[in-house]
């Protein structure tokens, strides 16, 4: 075993003394994502040894909690990054399938970890599928499959009320004290709560103004400005400014022919059985994907309605750019076809959402955008072609161009809910 620390520490020093200033660029990026590989290879084994280490009672025989306290102790990491080790340690030793594509490459740890509270929980499914369909996936887009795993496959013989009641009966909210002046919340809601959470929260934040707080600072502001508020009875605007939350869901769904999930506009996936007691207290917008009417409104005005936001939001689920997660509530609405330039029109099928860093960067010289919205791609200066598909429906366009006057034909529907 020393031997192979000392051969690796070899190679370590060996890459320390490389000299920077003689690599090309390209020699740059390969280097940074070569070793990505080997960390996250060495993520692998240290996964491996912690679970021989559990089975052993290494952690607790020094009187350590569990894998993650003890290695946050010995190994001075934060307790973050070490719940995250520990986390995919246990994954791998659980799911013989998960260490099989981890060691090969095809899932990285990140991942494998994201997938992990999808493979402890009760479900009637194959998870072998799950491991290949998350191939090349990154964490986020693993959480959203397990999401959808464990609503395809609940345990047999649960309903989708009896899973909406067990989820709720997880939630928490607890206050530990610190002792340096400080308390730790912690807790643990529904997807669906936590939005309606960070909605109204946020809300209330944004009425401060620019200031140099923090996103997360602001909304714990903003809790204890809402909680005090209520303490001396001055809570107001509560039915007269709801929060949003804008679900996409198929009109199947909603009305409960089938039973797939709705999605919010941030990626959450919520079961449909919350969708619809959700509905008893929300209002209910339909989008019509084959009545462009109320989406298109063409050189009429610049700016987008409030019914094309509802449909782009649905539609794109925040920056199109490809790797971006930025929500679409900070990002802007951007002319395919530019306004001056090329006389686009204000129609959905010509509009699409960028966050502020990609809006700049799709406008910038050389970078041009090909096709509409529901077949976009954008080219670099360098001619790399890269897709920006959409992540929710489509609306079918009528037009191929806004110059063409041919109709297209129809395309389903869309349907936006909004509660509060």
């Amino acid at each position: 075993m020393d031997a192979a620390f000392a051969t690796i520490d070899r190679g370590i020093t060996d890459l320390a003394d490389v000299d920077l200033a003689v690599l090309t660029t390209e020699q740059i990026g390969r280097g940074i994502l070569a070793m990505q590989s080997h960390i996250d290879r060495e993520r692998v084994i240290q996964a491996r040894w912690m679970a021989e280490g559990k089975q052993r009672g290494l952690f607790t025989a020094s009187g350590h909690r569990d894998g993650a306290a003890w290695l946050a102790a010995k190994g001075k990491t934060s307790v973050g990054t070490a719940k995250k080790q520990a986390g995919l340690s246990d994954a791998m030793a659980a799911t013989p399938a998960l260490a099989d594509a981890v060691a090969a490459g095809t899932i990285s740890p990140d991942t494998a970890e994201a997938l992990q509270p999808t493979l402890a929980s009760n479900h009637s499914g194959n998870v072998a599928d799950l491991i290949d369909a998350c191939a090349g996936a990154t964490p986020a887009e693993a959480r959203t499959a397990g999401s959808e795993f464990q609503l395809l496959y609940p345990p047999e013989g649960q309903t989708a009320a009896d899973r909406e009641h067990e989820l709720r009966k997880k939630r928490f909210l607890r206050f530990r004290r610190r002792g340096d002046g400080l308390t730790d919340i912690e807790g643990c809601v529904p997807d669906l709560d936590a939005r309606t959470i960070e909605e109204a929260l946020r809300a209330i934040a944004n009425k401060t103004g620019r200031d140099d707080r923090t996103y997360e600072q602001r909304l714990a502001d903003a809790l204890v400005q809402l909680c005090d508020a209520y303490n001396r009875g001055e809570v107001k605007g509560g039915r007269s400014n709801l929060p949003t939350v804008l679900i996409t869901i198929d009109i199947n769904d909603l009305n409960g022919t089938t039973n797939g999930p709705g999605y919010t506009s941030r990626g959450d996936v919520i079961p449909a059985e919350a969708v619809r007691n959700l509905c008893d207290n929300a209002d209910i917008v339909r989008i019509l994907l084959n009545d462009s009417m109320p989406l298109d409104i063409g050189r009429d005005g610049r700016l987008a309605t409030a019914e094309q936001w509802k449909a782009l939001v649905a539609r794109d689920g925040g920056c199109r750019m490809d790797g971006c997660t930025m929500p679409p509530e900070w990002c802007q609405v951007d002319h395919i076809l530019e306004w001056e330039a090329e006389y686009g029109p204000t129609d959905i099928d010509w509009l699409v959402l960028f966050c502020v860093y990609h809006h700049h960067v799709r406008h910038r010289p050389g970078v041009r955008l090909i096709g509409d919205a529901n077949n976009l791609s954008i080219q670099f200066p360098d001619g790399r072609i890269v897709p920006l598909p959409p992540r929710g429906p489509t609306h079918k366009h009528k037009k191929d161009n806004p110059g063409d006057q041919s109709g297209a034909g129809d395309q389903g529907t869309l349907f936006g809910d909004t509660a509060a």
